[in-house]
């Protein structure tokens, strides 16, 4: 597959001759048609499914580790939870025709599982590309809670194509998470995941989309000095 900047002419999307151009992530690319077997030629029901199925591993595998871990009780002994989250995609977060098929960010889920969710999550870009993610600890006995569950935060930027990602830095019972963006996604908007998984990573929670914030793009204040006595 190749990409290509856009000419006096643009970009081009479909199928000309054996090349299928399509547009994705901010960049245009062009990507030749599979070889026809000498048994069974390709059907367009193939080309869409390998579509489809290209799409939704370009978007899981850089944070292949996170779905691992929010998945990771739901796997079975030759599907990983990043497989399963492919297969989540695959099946519920792909958006667009053939061949111009995306991901929708507020479809996908991060962890899956039968841990309660937590209570009143929220968001907030603080300055220095810092993003505060709260909730509230209502950890109740004979449920699928603890406070001592682990929470999983992901922010994603379409505009780099980039994630950051956070995985047991906080307990439920911490009630927020401080994760830690890089300069260049000052401006950035960035689209917010929250989950829980057990501390034994037993168990996880069906995952939360807070939507997307703006990353600030001020510096971090430095605490003033107190005078000297």
């Amino acid at each position: 597959m190749g990409s290509f900047n856009r000419g006096v002419h643009g970009g081009f999307s479909g199928k000309i001759g054996n090349v299928v151009g399509a547009h994705w992530r901010g960049i245009d690319y062009m990507r030749s048609l599979p070889r026809v077997s000498k048994g069974r030629p390709v059907t367009e029901e193939q080309m869409q499914h390998r579509v489809r199925f290209a799409a939704a591993v370009a978007f899981a595998k850089p944070i292949s580790f996170v779905f691992d871990a929010g998945y990771g009780k739901l796997a079975k002994r030759k599907l990983t939870g990043y497989n399963l989250a492919v297969r989540q995609i695959y099946k519920k977060a792909l958006v667009g025709e053939y061949p111009d098929i995306s991901v929708d960010p507020t479809l996908v889920r991060i962890s899956a599982g039968d841990l309660v969710r937590p209570h009143n999550p929220a968001m907030e870009a603080l300055p220095g590309q810092v993003l505060r993610v709260s909730w509230k600890d209502k950890t109740q006995k004979r449920k699928k809670m603890d406070h001592s569950d682990l929470a999983i935060v992901v922010a994603y930027s379409p505009a780099k194509a980039e994630y950051q990602y956070d995985i047991g830095g906080a307990k439920r019972l911490d009630e927020e998470l401080m994760l830690e963006l890089p300069d260049y996604f000052a401006g950035d908007e960035v689209h917010v995941y929250l989950g829980m998984v057990s501390k034994t990573g037993g168990i996880a929670c069906n995952s939360l989309y807070l939507g997307t914030v703006v990353v600030d793009e001020n510096p971090a204040t430095e605490p003033e000095e107190e005078p000297e006595p």
